[in-house]
């Protein structure tokens, strides 16, 4: 009765000392929502990027334009040879058509904004000349949940919590307790090691599934995502994965070593400056 009690009060004490820090409670439920719902709405449904092009000033420029114009988001505009280089060296434009008795493109190979201009231009006037394709093709643009922003937005977040929560809720955690000299105070109770170990452990795994479903409510119901396994199995994977970055935090949180002082010297057997010396 007296190791039920003593497990039980020790997992209070962990999740007590939780709420009553509202900048952690913050950092670890609201911050993760917030991020997602702003990257969620400031990604969505964007509209497909313009490739902008300069074609420099000749009789035949209008014509080019107007043949450039059909294909959707390209923005062509006419610059006299010194200003179509300018904007090609600042990246204002993405290639220069230079009409000759050929065309010529001037482009940066380097930049796959230059090389997809490249094809997008060649193309179009291609086809203006008279190019006809052997194979008939066409095109049905499709957007569909799975494979959005917000699909690869949420696995992120609920990875970062699983290993934040490890490191910090574990890890930082112990630390503390042993700057305040609180392992030493709680060894000379009838306590067991393994409940406090436990504790911790546990308080940690409840968390990681209020974190895992409340980012999956956000997910699922303010933008639509859907799941591509079943629930059960992103509960057992997160499981683990807080089980692994626990015992990371755990790991370093009883190995650190005692910090610098407050002048930069480093603490002294006895006198804790700024760091910490105990080694329970």
């Amino acid at each position: 009765m007296k190791y039920r009690n003593s497990l039980i009060e020790l997992f209070l004490w962990n999740f007590r000392e939780f709420v009553r820090e509202p900048e952690v409670v913050f950092w670890v439920f609201g911050f993760p929502v917030l991020l997602a719902i702003g990257l969620g709405v400031a990604f969505r449904n964007r509209p497909p990027e313009k490739v902008f092009v300069a074609v420099t000033e000749s009789p035949q420029a209008k014509a080019i334009v107007e043949q450039l114009k059909e294909t959707p988001n390209l923005q062509v505009q006419v610059l006299s040879l010194d200003r179509a280089a300018s904007a090609l060296r600042l990246g204002k434009v993405a290639i220069v058509v230079v009409p000759e008795k050929n065309y010529e493109y001037r482009y940066d190979p380097t930049r796959p904004d230059s090389l997809l201009a490249r094809s997008m231009v060649d193309s179009a006037l291609q086809k203006a000349a008279g190019r006809t394709d052997p194979v008939r093709t066409r095109e049905m643009p499709t957007t569909q949940p799975g494979s959005r922003y917000i699909d690869f937005l949420i696995p992120g977040l609920l990875g970062m919590n699983l290993m934040g929560g490890g490191m910090w809720g574990v890890g930082f955690v112990l630390v503390e307790m042993r700057m305040k000299k609180l392992l030493k105070r709680l060894v000379a109770t009838p306590m067991r090691r393994t409940d406090l170990l436990f504790s911790l452990m546990s308080s940690r795994l409840i968390l990681m599934v209020l974190e895992v479903f409340l980012l999956l409510l956000v997910g699922t119901y303010a933008f639509g995502m859907i799941f591509q396994g079943s629930l059960l199995n992103i509960l057992v994977v997160s499981f683990f994965g807080s089980l692994c970055f626990s015992g990371m935090g755990l790991l370093c949180g009883s190995r650190a070593r005692p910090g610098a002082g407050p002048r930069g010297y480093p603490g002294r057997p006895g006198h804790d400056g700024g760091g910490f010396t105990d080694r329970s």
